[in-house]
């Protein structure tokens, strides 16, 4: 698919996709994996018919003569759309593995960033970044549970028996592998989204629970955790802020990345 200079290439087991409606790649800051949706023509049934739960799919997106950015997922569901289409959902592939690895331990005077790191480490994916709480838990216990709720059970017992100030620390798998901590996703670079350079429409929050939103011409390689510098010249903001969400659209006739910031509460 092509609009206007965008490209998208998408392989969903062995079907290699020449039309797509609509694509929808989603990433959280407070959720452990990135999500995608795929809208696809199928008057006849025949991609119904093809497509597995469990295929591989892989998606490039990005500018013509331009290097694509790629995303690796997992299909989880298939269900009718409009209009002879159907929606084809997934996770990330790595990501999924913070869901499937189950651990089963106990541990007795430990620190929190220990914890976490054993439990990521049993995922075999690399670590990135875990940081140090600078205090021990007596006793902490993951009754078979994965690896992502093992670390939200974690910022739940700081939270609750130390009173520790746990809403900004997030676990996500970023590109050089996991991260646990108040911290962002590294960049050698971060996008500038400015009045008349990128800048669609910029909608503030209207309360302290609500995340501001911004709109702008695709960044097919922007994911949550990154910063990005927002110039809006007509409510005089001139800063530097952390993703919290990100949603890619790519429709018939546009597309669009979607940033959310502002104030984090947690999960």
């Amino acid at each position: 698919m092509n609009i206007n200079g965008v490209r998208t290439h998408i392989i969903i087991g062995e079907l290699e996709v020449l039309r797509c409606p609509r694509l929808e790649i989603r990433s959280v800051r407070r959720a452990p994996m990135w999500t995608f949706e795929i809208t696809l023509p199928d008057p006849q049934g025949e991609i119904y018919q093809a497509v597995s739960l469990g295929d591989a799919v892989n998606m490039g997106i990005g500018y013509r003569d331009a290097a694509a950015t790629k995303w690796a997922g997992t299909v989880k569901a298939v269900r009718p759309g409009n209009k002879d289409q159907i929606i084809i959902s997934g996770v990330g592939a790595d990501d999924e593995l913070l869901n499937t690895t189950i651990v089963c331990q106990s541990w007795e005077n430990e620190t929190p960033e220990a914890i976490v790191k054993y439990a990521a480490g049993l995922t075999g994916l690399e670590i990135a970044q875990i940081d140090s709480i600078g205090m021990v838990i007596p006793r902490f216990v993951a009754s078979t549970i994965p690896v992502w709720q093992l670390v939200r059970q974690v910022n739940e017992t700081c939270q609750r028996a130390f009173d520790l100030d746990m809403s900004a620390w997030k676990f996500w798998l970023g590109p050089d592998g996991i991260h646990w901590g108040d911290h962002d996703q590294p960049s050698a670079c971060y996008p500038g989204i400015m009045t008349g350079e990128g800048l669609i429409t910029h909608l503030p929050a209207d309360n302290p629970a609500a995340l501001s939103q911004v709109e702008t011409f695709l960044l097919p390689n922007m994911r949550h955790s990154r910063m990005f510098a927002l110039v809006d010249n007509k409510r005089g903001i001139n800063d530097r802020f952390r993703a919290l969400e990100v949603l890619h659209l790519i429709e018939n006739t546009s597309a669009r990345t979607h940033i959310s910031y502002g104030v984090e509460y947690g999960y």
